[in-house]
């Protein structure tokens, strides 16, 4: 009899960043203020770690230096940082607002380090093609489009569009991009990664998507605040997606400062958690 195929090992999302695009909670209005550390929240990102060291980040805000050298959010900031990240096989980018992408530049360390280890490919920015002409716009030097000044310490990137509803494979990791809608601020690209999916900057999700997430052990999703808001889901619009896909798992994230964590257990089910920066779980890569 032959043995059962070996099953594809974990990976593990890691929610780098859990807050809006302002960061959370909002200084110089201390009636804002949250003395709560689970309130304490970095701008949008996660990252995604695989079974032999892979690491595959989404997006790359502005808070992108502090979540490599501290993913996990558990770094006493005195001692050498254990849980840095020094590698990037991939980038998944889901629209290129600066919240998402302004900390691009901060891949630069990632490209020295992964030289001296002798990793020299080029890191590959994957998303919608418009979005990657954008950020290239945005920062030339770093795909060696911006003349020789910059050209010994650029980061060596590159950018591969993904076509939508189309599974392939990034760094052993299945992907699938699919459009959404960010209402007036435009298209977003939602991503289906093994069992789980990533869905932020959200405000309408297409009857096509469905089908796409069927059978979701993990759901991340976006949720700003309780109040209707024109760019993102509230609470009553989240809750009905979680209702309309049942994932068997929801995790919140890119929540306002209205959100604090405290006073928002009661009204969550018991399947559905907010997210604070350095949550992390397992997830199947298929």
């Amino acid at each position: 009899m032959r043995d059962p195929a070996p099953m594809p090992a974990d990976w593990t999302l890691v929610i780098t960043g859990c807050g809006t695009s302002h960061g959370n909670p909002p200084f110089g209005q201390s009636e804002l203020w949250s003395s709560d550390p689970r309130d304490r929240r970095r701008r949008s990102g996660a990252q995604l770690h695989g079974p032999e060291g892979q690491v595959i980040l989404i997006d790359t805000g502005p808070d992108l230096l502090d979540q490599l050298r501290d993913p996990f959010a558990d770094w006493d900031r005195v001692q050498y940082p254990a849980r840095c990240v020094t590698r990037c096989d991939a980038v998944l980018m889901t629209h290129v607002h600066a919240d998402h992408s302004h900390g691009l530049n901060d891949l630069r360390h990632i490209n020295r380090l992964m030289r001296q280890a002798g990793r020299r490919a080029p890191i590959q920015v994957h998303g919608q093609a418009g979005h990657l002409a954008e950020l290239r716009a945005m920062f030339p030097y770093c795909f060696g489009d911006g003349g020789e000044f910059y050209t010994l310490s650029a980061p060596t990137l590159g950018t591969t569009p993904l076509s939508d509803d189309v599974a392939t494979t990034i760094a052993g990791l299945t992907v699938t991009a699919f459009a959404m809608s960010h209402g007036p601020a435009g298209r977003t690209t939602g991503y289906r990664l093994g069992d789980c999916a990533y869905l932020t900057d959200l405000k309408e999700l297409p009857a096509s998507a469905d089908l796409l997430l069927a059978g979701l052990d993990l759901l991340v999703l976006d949720m700003l605040r309780a109040e209707i808001h024109e760019t993102h889901l509230c609470w009553a619009e989240a809750e009905a997606i979680i209702q309309r896909l049942k994932p068997q798992r929801t995790v919140l994230t890119h929540m306002g400062h209205e959100v604090q964590w405290a006073a928002w257990q009661h009204r969550l089910p018991a399947n559905v958690a907010m997210a604070v920066d350095g949550w992390s779980t397992g997830f199947r890569p298929c």
